[in-house]
């Protein structure tokens, strides 16, 4: 889960000191202030550590020794936690992901689609809301076997025109249906939102809802309840939430979203500052990081009351499973996949730093409605291996088959 809050930090500096050593002076404060994750090393044991390795690779130097000799015992510093909600991020990553938040990263020509080699083909795994080939038609589980007529093998040529003629197959091998798609590459900001479709194969009224992250604030969940209203309108009788892959994102996005399916519902945050509630009411967001308890209200919440899975793998991290964890224990749905990446109890915030870097650092420890800590993995309650190889090669999802099979529908 990532917390979003921005501090400004002072330092008063000595006269010889150089911008490297400022530089670790502020992510150590940061840290040893901040830190409240599951980490067994203590981080003042490592701020004294790489203090003294700073110190040696800055001696040549002295005060001019520069930011970039500080910027990988940082990086190494947070790594050495064994936190996965502790990391270093570099200047252009740091603004990556504030583009993401957002939701303003530069518009860039894009296709739309993400695919994986498999056997002759390539599989579509992953289809840009908006982007050309949802306006074309392609949806995850499509097999590319030719582009502009030439095999598959020739992708990354053919890719760099601003046109794209697709030779697809859809749904189980045995009966695959031969398609093709023309795409013309778009102008688009590169957002991985939520989408909708129906499964190839699947029994009519079974729709996916296939959200990749949620990490673009006040986005992500609106368009989650919107989708859920148009899957209604459509008829669906049976939703399949697809979080695999999904790495998380905000606390907001993911408890509001969670909402349109379980109702309201009510977590607690504890930080060193303290505790603040985190969860959903009346279609609205309750509480977040206790140094910035900020929510919203969704114009136009919705409530599914049909039949639910949640889909995760090994993958699916922090926000999405926190989202699959309310929704087990609420008992709305089942979870199926594989268990899930093991973050789901902690969440971390950005730090910026002096050199627009930043540091995540674990800050929030998650509790139950009771006191209790949240698992840190989700276990699935159907258990199914997320297989690409095998969805390739039949043209059936086995995630999707043993979450159809699991709630009656095949």
């Amino acid at each position: 889960m990532l917390l979003r809050t921005f501090l400004g930090f002072i330092l008063l500096s000595s006269a010889l000191a150089s911008p490297a050593s400022e530089l670790f002076r502020e992510a150590s404060f940061y840290l040893e202030f901040y830190y409240y994750g599951p980490s067994a090393v203590r981080p003042q044991d490592l701020v004294a550590k790489y203090q003294k390795q700073l110190e040696q690779r800055c001696a040549p130097q002295a005060e001019t020794c520069p930011v970039e000799v500080a910027r990988p015992l940082i990086a190494e510093m947070v790594r050495e936690l064994g936190d996965g909600h502790s990391y270093y991020l570099s200047p252009e990553r740091f603004a990556r992901a504030e583009a993401t938040f957002a939701g303003t990263p530069d518009p860039t020509p894009l296709y739309g689609f993400s695919y994986q080699p498999e056997g002759n083909a390539l599989l579509v795994t992953e289809v840009l809301a908006g982007g050309a080939a949802q306006a074309a038609g392609l949806l995850p589980g499509d097999r590319i076997l030719s582009a502009n007529g030439q095999p598959v093998g020739e992708i990354q040529q053919q890719l760099s025109g601003s046109s794209l003629r697709l030779e697809l197959a859809r749904g189980p091998a045995a009966g695959e249906r031969r398609l093709e798609a023309r795409l013309e590459r778009r102008l688009m900001p590169n957002l991985a939102l939520p989408y909708l479709y129906a499964p190839s194969g699947a029994p009519r009224g079974v729709w996916i809802l296939r959200i990749p992250q949620f990490e673009t604030y006040k986005q992500v969940a609106p368009r989650v309840h919107a989708l859920v209203q148009q899957a209604q309108a459509q008829g669906a009788t049976a939703l399949l939430v697809d979080l695999r892959n999904n790495g998380g994102g905000e606390e907001t996005e993911c408890v509001a979203a969670a909402g349109a399916f379980v109702g309201d519902f009510q977590l607690t945050m504890q930080s060193h500052l303290g505790a603040s509630p985190l969860g959903y009411r009346g279609g609205a967001t309750v509480g977040n990081d206790p140094r910035d308890p900020r929510g919203y209200t969704l114009p136009n919440p919705a409530r599914w009351n049909g039949k639910l899975a949640v889909l995760v793998n090994r993958r699916s991290a922090s926000c999405a499973e926190l989202f699959a964890y309310v929704v087990q224990r609420a008992g709305a749905g089942l979870v199926v996949g594989e268990r899930t990446a093991g973050l789901s109890n902690t969440a971390t915030d950005f730090f910026p730093l002096l050199d627009h870097s930043a540091i995540a650092i674990t800050y929030v420890r998650t509790t139950d409605g009771e006191g209790q800590p949240l698992p840190e993995a989700i276990t699935p309650d159907v258990e199914a291996r997320d297989d690409l190889s095998a969805w390739a090669s039949t043209g059936l999802d086995p995630v999707v088959a043993r979450a159809l099979e699991a709630l009656n529908l095949r």
